[in-house]
């Protein structure tokens, strides 16, 4: 089946021709219960909806396309454990790392695999845990790069301050300069190099960590080997690397990289938030992963949102996608979305192999807010094509007792109405803007809100962009579990240093 050939795509076709005149201040003030029945909620997190381009035939023809794609029965697969990553041959199975799947030998590989690396983090909190030379572990270097660095630095930061008393550096990039920062604030005695590699054949992460390696090995008195961990779902050969095996920590072959966090890639956030706050974001992903199979489909979250994605990719030709969390702590989730959604939805054929006859993921792009209202709300306002945005801030900031986050919140909402309404929003001046000052609106947004930023608002929060972006996949027919674009930038280095 073609999706672009179903009477739902092509019906949504028909629709879009009679949008060309909407106005988003029109339908707004024409219906001012649209406000409340277009916003939603999903395991504590609320969206409210009514400043996109749509109607209510928009959701139910949309509605339509997701039955026509079999969304459900891919999402069966999804939670099953079956390999819907066919490419690989494998299950895209993370919801398993975050509520025990029904297959009871999994559950216990998880719930084993989580408690060994969660006692670690435990134990290296409380300064158990000691080098070669008796000192305790103060510094703990974790090394790793896209979807072993993304998500756990997203989280931490998210979290907040360090909760515990060991000093932990995310290294990512293999320009000397992060190691070298990290490394210039360690003690070699007290501190430990943990390599985060669910291959362990990542280029960047094994230099940097051979590098890290040599720092430790030119310490007078330190054997690095007691200084050195590993996660990976490949432990030979972390043990192959130097890692002793008492301090490899595994995970499934079918947790993918970029949906690791869940797994003993968490280990950053845990050793900065402890055992409790990983559990509770375990939890938080879980109450999301219940809303996705159990909500229906008019009120389900994940599913409104990546259709919402689609109908403005497909039916309005937009090319970019903004994300703008108005929550310092929550900067890095632009980066983490980036890979989520382009590197599992940035594909040009089907799952058959064959030539897509539509487009698939947008650009996603972002900045934390008020920052980007100072850089690139100029583009989103006046520019001459329109990108998408979410705000995604916290419930809490509107009544904190903060002047600067109750105004943090104030901008979003500012932004957001803004961007929907333009010259519309303003009180009457009396007198003409000139062409160059003027608004037009009619912009969409969704608005996101978390009750507080905790680890089970982010958890759910990450969870219900994971489904979404898995909903979009599903519509467009691709695979969105493997990344096979990468490998040929990996060959090609190879192929010059062999050289």
């Amino acid at each position: 089946m073609t999706l672009t050939k179903t009477a739902p795509w092509q019906a949504l076709q028909r629709h879009r021709e009679t949008l060309s005149s909407f106005r988003l201040d029109a339908a707004l003030r024409g219906d001012p219960a649209r406000a409340r029945s277009w916003r939603f909620e999903a395991a504590g997190i609320e969206a409210d909806l009514s400043r996109n381009l749509a109607t209510d035939e928009t959701w139910r023809l949309l509605l339509a396309l997701a039955d026509a794609a079999q969304l459900a029965r891919w999402r069966e697969r999804l939670f099953a454990g079956e390999p819907i990553n066919n490419t690989e041959g494998r299950p895209a199975w993370h919801t398993a790392l975050r509520a025990a799947p029904a297959d009871s030998g999994v559950a216990r590989a998880v719930g084993e695999q989580r408690s060994r690396m969660l006692d670690f983090a435990e134990r290296l909190r409380s300064r158990q845990v000691k080098g070669s030379t008796g000192k305790p572990i103060e510094t703990v270097i974790c090394i790793g790069i896209g979807g072993s660095d993304l998500g756990p630095r997203l989280v931490t930061t998210a979290l907040g301050e360090a909760s515990g008393p060991i000093r932990l550096h995310l290294v990512s990039n293999i320009d000397p300069v992060e190691l070298d920062v990290a490394l210039a604030e360690a003690a070699p005695e007290s501190t430990l190099v943990v390599a985060i590699s669910k291959s362990f054949t990542t280029l960047e992460t094994l230099e940097n960590a051979r590098a890290a390696l040599a720092w430790l090995q030119r310490a007078p008195g330190v054997d690095a080997r007691r200084h050195l961990a590993a996660v990976t779902a490949q432990p030979e050969r972390a043990q192959a690397f130097g890692v002793d095996a008492s301090m490899v920590y595994t995970f499934a072959e079918w947790v993918g990289g970029r949906y690791s966090l869940w797994s003993a890639c968490g280990l950053p956030i845990a050793v900065a938030h402890g055992a409790a706050a990983f559990d509770d974001l375990l939890r938080g992903a879980a109450a999301l992963d219940r809303h996705f199979i159990e909500a229906p489909p008019a009120g389900n979250l994940p599913l409104l949102l990546g259709a919402l994605g689609v109908w403005y990719v497909n039916f309005w030709g937009c090319r970019s996608r903004a994300v703008m969390p108005y929550a310092q702590r929550l900067r890095h989730l632009p980066a983490y979305l980036q890979q989520l959604e382009m590197e599992s939805n940035g594909k040009r054929v089907d799952r058959d192999g064959r030539l897509l006859d539509h487009d698939t993921s947008p650009v996603v792009w972002g900045e934390a807010g008020t920052t980007a209202q100072h850089s690139v709300f100029q583009f989103l306002h006046q520019g001459t094509f329109f990108s998408p945005v979410d705000f995604v801030t916290a419930a809490g900031f509107e009544s904190s007792a903060a002047p600067r986050e109750r105004l943090l919140y104030a901008n979003a909402l500012a932004q957001a109405d803004a961007l929907a309404l333009g010259e519309a929003a303003l009180k009457p001046s009396g007198s003409a803007k000139p062409a160059y000052a003027v608004v037009p609106g009619n912009r969409p947004s969704t608005f996101i809100t978390l009750p507080r930023i905790d680890a089970f608002s982010v958890g759910a929060l990450l969870a219900l962009y994971e489904h979404r972006t898995f909903v979009q996949g599903v519509l467009w027919q691709i695979n969105s579990f493997d990344q096979w674009g990468v490998e040929i930038g990996k060959q090609l280095l190879k192929q010059r240093l062999a050289d």
